[in-house]
């Protein structure tokens, strides 16, 4: 019992002190009202506008708990509770009740159902942690607690705690309120809950468990069968010294629970009454079944109760039946997740960060610290997805998306990202396509949902991340592993079949490659072609045919095509370090078509006006009949993009010319705005001919001439690589949640954008949290530029940003078997200095990003730990 008592008081103890300490709350004040607390937990005040959340689960099952209160969860298409949207009845409900002259005062111990209370005082916050969450409610010299949490097996834990911190004793009831859904499925019909039925399952000795619930749903499996999906609630009831349990109450009727069809959770009639009358123990057909209780129980002062309810779901009855037979026990729960915030410590040990004191008075070392666990909370949740993350019915796992996150998991957990890799290796065309989108079939030879249309840029992020992964880690077994393939059947309607060919995944990259290679305006430019589009979805015009006679024509992505020139030179560098004579011949004509592409963008994406000024251009259309970010648009503006000036940098082709830094940073800023880099500027106006869909987007929105953020970090990525971080940390500080006073998303992970649009009062909102790219793209700049951890081959560069706004940070991460701690200092030196292991070391001047790195060997890494100290 003692450790869930314990968190909850060391919980109120922390909000009393953020309560009645302005300065401290100032300190550490995320945006909104919320906040870091101890062991970098969040807490988080309910609030109107805006709205945090923190998903909980393993392995691509997602439980959403909002600080509202709103919780939801899926596993792919599978949704154990759908999700109600804002002001919705919430599927999970907990209340208490108070006696009064005529009946009870229900209070929601969840800041959503809003409820009539009656003028009763109550002071609510949540607590988000890496494994759980508390709701906690104050009120009447009481204190109630719901935490809730999600096992390795996906079973779902509700504790709630009443404790009397006065002297009296007090009477109240406890009701709980579930409504899971349990079907494959994103949205409820009109016809779910004639194939759903909800009971009560008597237990003989109330001494042990309460009664429990049993919902079974009944889903077709084709015309002749269907399968039956079993939902088990069990509760347990414990009880302080002192305390007692007087009734307890059970009803499978919503109606019963909330009064009548007209009625809601917002007016729950039943606990205005304190019971539900003749109890309704089976559920089904006519109405919607749910799980719901009345306790009514008598706690002493100085005591406690404590209700367990624990909400499994299995596909077979034999499984269901044992479960019913599992003792449920408090201590067993806590125990269970214990262990699992002991495995979350270890995990998450493989890397760390922590800033020291701040320079400048807006930046918060303690803050930043705090917040770069989280992010890579959200790189890990990015990366193991089995898709449906926004509950729409084409939800799927995007090929950039996944390989983009794994990039950055990559680096403290790498195992997780090899079998990643294979999963989504296996959906590649047999010619080295790549979906934009695949999901996972339900079952052997099931054809799953995939997007089809051919986004060229979906293979470039492949390539990018194996030779990465192979960078950090050497496994170049890897390149050996298995994958399948799946014939692309019909790209409008999405049909793809498994394929009976197969291949080692360096065939598939061989594949991929040729796929790119083979994709590109060879007549003319020798330029990547676009095709349905590039990274920027939005901008999915550039690739239509302009007779119409071919569906894609010569139209270019530049982005593309520097990525692709980046990916030449990887690929070449691993062949060399495979075996440099065997891979002749590909390396060789590799090294062509490089040189081919460089000369192609040189002439082609370059463009000057009158004035001798140049312009890289985002792209063109079709026989470059017209262009996309130059001096004149196909809307008579002249334009800036932001990605193919950034990738002109991060591709390395900047290297063979860095004259046009200039040209470069003249773009940021025009580009730059109150929350950083645009996308584009200015923004394309309604019917802009020839660019695709993102003229449909509001002004100042998303790819719209708005801040998306995974483009800006790709321009903060440029800024550092050439040289200028303190452009580079400025651009940083205005993409940061933290930095913001409004919340609109969860400001202790990355959003995905920032609009800005005065005249339809956006100023500062996102679309989304969580799943977005800003936030591998935020950790790898992080890990590359500020912590300066460059891996290679042979080795790693140690490169950290050569300004910053802290004094000091100290960094540790596990590359191969060796423990690295970097740690850096600015002592006002006017020189950089580098030790190893206590032993100074030379570094080397990098012309590029104009300052000295170290070098550190395969060999030296062969050591079981490196202490590297950098001083500036």
């Amino acid at each position: 019992m003692h450790p869930f008592q314990d968190s909850v008081k060391a919980f109120s103890r922390q909000y009393k002190v953020l309560k009645n300490n302005p300065e401290m709350a100032k300190e550490k004040a995320i945006a909104g009202t919320t906040y870091f607390i101890e062991d970098h937990n969040i807490l988080t005040l309910p609030q109107d506008e805006g709205e945090s959340r923190y998903p909980y689960g393993k392995n691509g099952f997602n439980f959403w708990a909002y600080a509202s209160g709103y919780m939801h969860c899926n596993e792919g298409l599978f949704s154990p509770f759908l999700r109600a949207t804002e002001g919705q009845e919430p599927k999970i409900a907990f209340f208490a009740g108070f006696p009064e002259e005529e009946g009870y005062v229900p209070i929601s111990l969840l800041s959503v159902p809003v409820t009539e209370e009656r003028g009763r005082k109550k002071e609510q916050y949540a607590i988000f942690t890496p494994n759980s969450v508390f709701y906690i409610t104050e009120t009447d010299c009481l204190r109630f607690t719901i935490r809730v949490f999600v096992d390795h097996e996906n079973r779902m834990y509700f504790s709630l705690l009443g404790e009397n911190l006065g002297k009296e004793p007090k009477k109240i009831y406890l009701s709980s309120y579930l409504n899971p859904f349990l079907k494959h499925a994103i949205m409820e019909n009109s016809v779910d809950r004639w194939f759903r039925e909800v009971k009560v399952l008597p237990f003989d000795d109330l001494t042990k468990e309460f009664n429990a619930f049993l919902i079974q749903v009944y889903e077709e499996a084709d015309r002749s069968s269907m399968t039956t999906n079993y939902g088990l609630i069990r509760r347990k009831m414990s009880l302080g010294k002192s305390s007692k349990v007087i009734s307890i109450e059970e009803t499978t009727s919503r109606f019963q629970y909330v009064g009548g069809t007209r009625s809601s959770l917002h007016t729950p009639k039943a606990l205005y009454k304190g019971t539900f009358g003749k109890p309704i123990h089976i559920c089904t057909f006519t109405e919607t079944g749910i799980a719901g209780d009345l306790i009514h129980c008598e706690i002493a002062g100085g005591d406690f109760v404590r209700l367990d309810i624990i909400l499994d779901y299995c596909f077979d009855e034999e499984t269901k039946n044992n479960l019913l037979q599992t003792a449920l026990e408090p201590s067993w729960i806590d125990s269970i997740l214990s262990q699992m915030e002991y495995e979350e410590k270890q995990k998450q040990g493989g890397m760390r960060a922590v800033f020291g004191e701040s320079k400048e008075d807006k930046w918060k070392g303690d803050v930043f610290t705090a917040f770069f666990e989280h992010l890579k909370k959200q790189v890990e949740f990015c990366s193991t997805i089995k898709g449906y993350i926004q509950l729409s019915a084409f939800s799927l796992i995007g090929i950039r998306d996944i390989f983009q996150a794994l990039e950055g998991l990559l680096f403290w957990q790498p195992e997780v990202v090899k079998d990643k890799m294979l999963e989504a290796l296996n959906f590649v065309s047999p010619d080295g396509r790549c979906p934009r989108q695949y999901s996972l079939p339900d079952y052997e030879g099931q054809s799953p949902a995939m997007d089809l249309r051919p986004f060229i840029d979906q293979g470039a992020w492949v390539i990018s991340t194996i030779i990465t992964y192979l960078r950090v880690t050497r496994d170049f077994s890897f390149l050996n592993e298995i994958c399948g393939y799946y014939d692309f059947i019909d790209d409008k309607n999405h049909k793809a079949v498994k394929s009976n060919k197969s291949s080692t995944v360096l065939q598939h990259m061989f594949d991929i490659m040729e796929y790119l290679l083979q994709n590109r305006d060879h007549d003319y430019t020798k330029c990547v072609l676009a095709l349905y589009g590039d990274w920027n979805d939005a901008l999915d015009g550039l690739g239509v045919s302009k007779d119409g006679t071919r569906e894609y024509g010569t139209g270019v992505s530049v982005m593309a095509t520097l990525q692709v020139y980046q990916n030449l030179e990887d690929m070449m560098e691993l062949l060399r370090v495979l075996d440099v004579e065997k891979y002749k011949e590909v390396i060789e004509r590799y090294k062509s078509v490089r040189k081919e592409i460089e000369l192609g963008l040189k002439q082609y994406a370059l463009i000057k006006n009158e004035a001798g000024d140049i312009r890289i251009l985002h792209g063109w259309g079709d026989q470059r009949s017209y262009f996309v970010g130059s001096f004149r648009d196909t809307d008579y503006q002249s334009r800036d993009g932001l990605t193919s000036n950034a990738f002109w940098v991060l591709s390395k082709l900047y290297d063979t010319d860095t004259t046009i830094k200039d040209t470069i940073l003249q773009a940021f800023s025009r580009l730059d705005s109150k929350y950083g880099l645009k996308t584009f500027e200015p923004y394309f106006q309604k019917n802009t001919p020839g660019v695709g869909r993102i003229p449909n987007l509001p002004a100042g929105t998303a790819e719209n001439g708005a801040v998306y953020i995974h483009a800006t970090l790709f321009g903060i990525m440029a800024l550092f690589r050439m040289g200028c971080p303190k452009l580079a940390w400025e651009q940083l500080y205005k993409i940061l949640p933290f930095t913001h006073k409004k919340l609109s998303c969860s400001p202790f992970v990355m959003p995905n954008s920032y609009g800005y649009n005065e005249e339809k009062n956006i100023d500062g909102e996102s679309m989304l949290d969580w799943q977005t790219g800003s936030s591998n793209v935020l950790l790898k700049t992080l890990i590359r530029y500020v912590f300066g951890l460059e891996p290679h081959f042979g080795g790693i560069w140690i490169q950290p940003s050569q300004w910053m706004p802290f004094k000091s940070f100290d960094f540790v991460i596990t590359v191969r078997n060796c423990r690295l701690n970097i740690k850096y200092s600015d002592e006002n030196k006017g020189s950089r200095g580098f030790k190893v292991n206590g032993q100074s070391k030379e570094g080397v001047f990098d012309r590029i990003m104009q300052m000295n790195k170290l070098w550190i060997s395969n060999e030296e890494l062969e050591q079981k730990e490196l202490v590297i100290h950098i001083t500036d």
